[in-house]
């Protein structure tokens, strides 16, 4: 089905090097658009597809193209067009986007046991964006090619190709609001929502496809402690001797791991922790800080901040006890009389910190937080910092403002957020979509002689998470106040997630190794079984509609 065409296309966006967060992200836009513009039927209708402007500084677009049928029903396909970078390639660089260059050079790589074997079995095509997912984008637009053909088509298909999904997934919120643009501007109802991530196959060998995908909520630390010469120990106390234990109650906590019909996320490990001293003196540091995610597939920012809260306090406490019991020893070896330190636990969430800081300080305070983000944007520009890491310096200035100096807890969220979608929380889900899944492995097996299982999350994280939002009571009131960046450099438009509420669905080829140099995916699925299990459920679904 298809085969030629979809192969033809695949290998031209292949080539294109669209590297997340920069301008070459704009070749394939071009390119995207340019290839919608030639089909006759929107050559006959130009207003239904078109570039919408994400107004970031690198001029990036969402494209989107609507075929648009009879009916209200309408099925939304998503993919993104970006890729990582290279880089790891190295002096294969050059070749990374090009599939049968690649695999001539690959031959004298140093490659495990599994790519080698691929390699040489010749089924599978390498590449930088192969599997993620220059192959679900090929797919997606040869099938809205071919419908588009049908004059009397019934129902409606909307293409969404977006950027800057390997970053911070700027396209899919940005995306968000175009899907309600065009809601309410042609009167869509947005049955489901069909990405194409690539999959991995599971321990029996079968293929997957996802009804949701993990979110991912990332959490900042930052312990303010009391500044002391190191000859006078016990008049300060130690920021990271307070981070340090947090990390420890912390680090690969089940507490964090959801459940959700055996399906496990994972626990969190930090990805940063250390002290702020910019260089050595003879003094402990005034602050430390670090940053860990949490995959949920049904914890809420609120749960995520009740348990951070919580181990935070306990820790605290355990170091007050351990820095008294120290200093009850030390005070007995000179013969002095025990004293008790005067250090008390105090764990605040950001929200609290921001709060308490403009009560004391007001405009002060406003003025120089301003001042702190736009020259952290700037520094972000130029590659001197990260989001995740300048919250440090967000936090800092903050508690600069608070007349309270006691040593102190922040907790905070910093970007990127990813709510957690699956459609088991959909509440009014229709039997069509509530069936799709045996449909699904039902036709895999008897159609394509495939065993495909359904699984409740991908968890590769997806831009999915930006098609609808549950939990709303426990995600915005908590995100918002307690994400330092929030409205400044980052935002989600949460009332048009809620807007969108489309239920989904993952039918991506079979990929191993994404963001690696050995990056493939199943040649068979790319211009075969995965075309042909994704149309399918689109005519599947349509046939329940219709």
């Amino acid at each position: 089905m298809y085969k030629e065409e979809i192969k033809d296309l695949f290998y031209k966006l292949v080539e294109i090097q669209s590297d997340t967060g920069t301008k070459l992200e704009r070749d394939a836009e071009d390119f995207i658009y340019n290839w919608l513009g030639d089909i006759p039927y929107f050559k006959e209708n130009p207003e239904l597809f078109g570039r919408y402007e994400m107004e970031d500084s690198l001029d990036r677009a969402v494209i989107w193209g609507l075929l648009k049928g009879e009916g209200k029903e309408t099925i939304i396909l998503l993919h993104h067009h970006d890729v990582v970078d290279s880089f790891d390639y190295g002096i294969m660089k050059d070749s990374a986007y090009k599939p049968e260059e690649l695999i001539k050079e690959l031959k004298d790589a140093d490659l495990n046991d599994d790519a080698r074997k691929d390699l040489e079995s010749g089924k599978w095509i390498f590449g930088r964006g192969t599997a993620d997912m220059k192959a679900a984008a090929a797919i997606h637009m040869v099938l809205l090619k071919h419908y588009s053909e049908n004059p009397e088509f019934k129902g409606n298909i909307l293409l969404l190709s977006v950027p800057d999904e390997e970053s911070l997934s700027l396209g899919a919120r940005k995306g968000a609001s175009l899907l309600r643009e065009l809601k309410d501007k042609y009167d869509l109802n947005y049955k489901i929502c069909i990405d194409g991530e690539p999959h991995e196959r599971d321990e029996k060998g079968r293929g997957v496809f996802y009804e949701g995908s993990v979110g991912k909520t990332m959490v900042v630390v930052y312990v303010r402690g009391r500044k002391t010469h190191l000859g006078h120990i016990f008049q300060g106390i130690n920021p990271s001797h307070i981070l340090s234990g947090i990390v420890s109650e912390i680090d690969m906590n089940p507490i964090f791991s959801d459940v959700v019909e055996g399906e496990v996320s994972p626990p969190p490990s930090w990805s940063f922790c250390r002290d702020t001293k910019k260089q050595y003196d003879a003094s402990i540091p005034e602050s430390a800080g670090g940053y860990f995610s949490v995959l949920t597939l049904t914890q809420t920012p609120k749960d995520i901040l009740d348990n951070v809260k919580k181990l935070s306090e306990k820790a605290f406490d355990k170091v007050i006890e351990r820095v008294n019991e120290n200093y009850s020893e030390f005070r007995k070896k000179g013969n002095m009389d025990v004293e008790k330190l005067p250090w008390k636990t105090n764990v605040l969430l950001y929200s609290e910190a921001y709060e308490m800081a403009l009560k004391d300080s007001g405009d002060k305070f406003k003025k120089a937080f301003d001042e702190e983000i736009d020259k952290i944007k700037k520094d972000i520009s130029e590659g001197k910092t990260n989001i995740p890491d300048s919250n440090m310096d967000l936090i800092s200035i903050t508690l600069d403002y608070i007349k309270d100096k006691s040593p102190k807890v922040v907790i905070a969220f910093t970007p990127p957020f990813y709510p957690h979608i699956a459609n088991l929380d959909f509440d009014n889900i229709g039997n069509d979509v509530k069936d799709l899944n045996k449909e699904i492995v039902k036709y895999a097996k008897e159609e394509l002689g495939e065993d495909y299982v359904r699984k409740h999350y991908f968890m590769g994280i997806s831009d999915l998470s930006y098609v609808a939002l549950n939990d709303s009571e426990e995600v915005i009131p908590y995100i918002s106040p307690n994400m330092p960046h929030w409205g400044k450099t980052y935002s989600i438009p949460f009332e048009d997630l809620k807007a969108v509420s489309a239920p989904i669905v993952n039918i991506g080829p079979w990929g191993k190794d994404y963001h690696k140099f050995t990056e493939r995916v199943l040649e068979e699925d790319v211009f075969n079984k995965t075309p042909e299990l994704t149309k399918h459920t689109i005519e599947y679904l349509l046939s329940k509609w219709f």
